[in-house]
């Protein structure tokens, strides 16, 4: 066999381990013209599993599940997680995964429509860059099938579903859970009273569950909009502004060394 031909065996052995979260070591013995695979089992990093479910109006979600490392029962915590304006549902990865093999939580995070592998609805492309005030409060109908979704999920526990929203994923958090009283909790990473056409002057006063709050001094408009959300329902002891010069927003907060304490301690902290 030519080294050509050991190099091109080697790429299409590489490009199918790629698709099975194993990781194989590769010996080419050019004297004996023979391949050696060595085999190893998924890492200790829970990458999650890729799943996919629609909305009642026919838009495709895209989602990462990972499973509670330590088993399930009728206490088991279950989290849903919504990524900021223009991101996706990697900008949780490590949180989501610190929350299900550390923790015991199942975790669902997803794109929101419009956003990520989201983008189609009945067929048709929908990127958020063309989407009307309507179009970002039907967002709450991604949260709806998220929930759907894990119902039917025997790892997690339906009747212990929080969400954790970012920026406007925290406007979206907020409204769908304010028309679920299920929702155990809700915790806002950077809220806005009013972004993008998701108001939540009103939704707050209606989700009667516990709410926590978390922005930075530095990113002002929102920590502005936090206390003003805060105080239309005393939410005093569960807020928190950092002031430590810092002006992160959303999931940003969390790749913040300045914060102290960490935000992904802060959010662990109120979600026990």
């Amino acid at each position: 066999m030519s080294q050509t031909n050991v190099a091109a065996i080697f790429s299409i052995i590489v490009i199918l381990i790629s698709n099975s979260n194993s990781i194989f070591l590769l010996f080419v013995n050019y004297n004996s013209n023979s391949i050696l695979a060595y085999a190893q089992g998924q890492s200790s990093i829970d990458k999650g599993q890729r799943v996919n479910f629609l909305t009642d109006d026919g838009v495709s979600i895209v989602g990462t599940y990972y499973t509670p490392a330590s088993g399930t029962n009728n206490s088991t915590p279950t989290l849903i997680l919504l990524h900021m304006l223009g991101r996706d549902r990697n900008t949780w990865n490590t949180l989501a995964s610190t929350l299900s093999q550390k923790e015991g939580y199942a975790v669902l995070s997803i794109d929101l429509r419009g956003h990520g592998e989201s983008i189609k609805q009945n067929d048709k492309t929908i990127p958020y860059q063309t989407f009307t005030e309507e179009d970002f409060n039907k967002m709450v109908l991604d949260v709806k099938a998220a929930k759907q979704f894990l119902t039917g999920q025997k790892n997690a526990n339906p009747n212990t579903i929080s969400i954790v929203g970012a920026s406007i994923g925290a406007n979206v958090a907020l409204n769908y859970a304010a028309s679920d009283p299920t929702i155990k909790s809700v915790v806002l990473l950077s809220p806005g009273i009013n972004y993008k056409g998701l108001s939540t002057s009103e939704a707050i006063t209606k989700y009667k569950n516990p709410i926590y709050i978390a922005a930075t001094e530095g990113d002002s408009e929102s920590a502005k909009d936090s206390q003003t959300l805060c105080n239309k329902i005393n939410c005093d002891g569960n807020i928190r502004i950092y002031s430590d010069n810092s002006s992160s927003h959303g999931t940003n907060m969390l790749s913040d060394p300045s914060l102290n304490p960490p935000l992904q301690d802060l959010i662990l902290s109120w979600l026990k």
